[in-house]
């Protein structure tokens, strides 16, 4: 039986390209979640390009009912660098510890 992991993230997780101007991704055998796949792994990538750090109560929620669906047996949440690059003057420890508000709920 295939070992599930549900993939939660920014453009990273996605596999955006930043060549492509209409958003296309690296090719599956690049991506990291691609590699999972060719090592055993049933991956649902939850990716999406400019995502954040949930903060709001919809998007906490919106986040937490995604992973029920998937019925992972692990979870990995990859988010923090566009919280870093869009919000000037926020520091890692800011950050980390958005995170540390965030994933309780996950």
């Amino acid at each position: 039986m295939r070992r599930r992991i549900m993939c939660f993230g920014d453009s990273n997780t996605y596999g955006y390209d930043p060549r492509s101007y209409l958003g296309g991704r690296y090719p599956r055998s690049v991506r990291w979640t691609g590699r999972l796949e060719e090592d055993g792994w049933e991956v649902f990538n939850q990716g999406e390009n400019g995502r954040s750090i949930p903060r709001l109560d919809f998007e906490i929620e919106a986040a937490v009912q995604s992973v029920p669906k998937a019925r992972p047996d692990i979870l990995t949440v990859m988010l923090g660098s566009n919280d870093l690059l869009q919000c000037p003057g926020l520091t890692a420890r800011v950050c980390g510890e958005q995170m540390e508000r965030f994933l309780p709920h996950s």
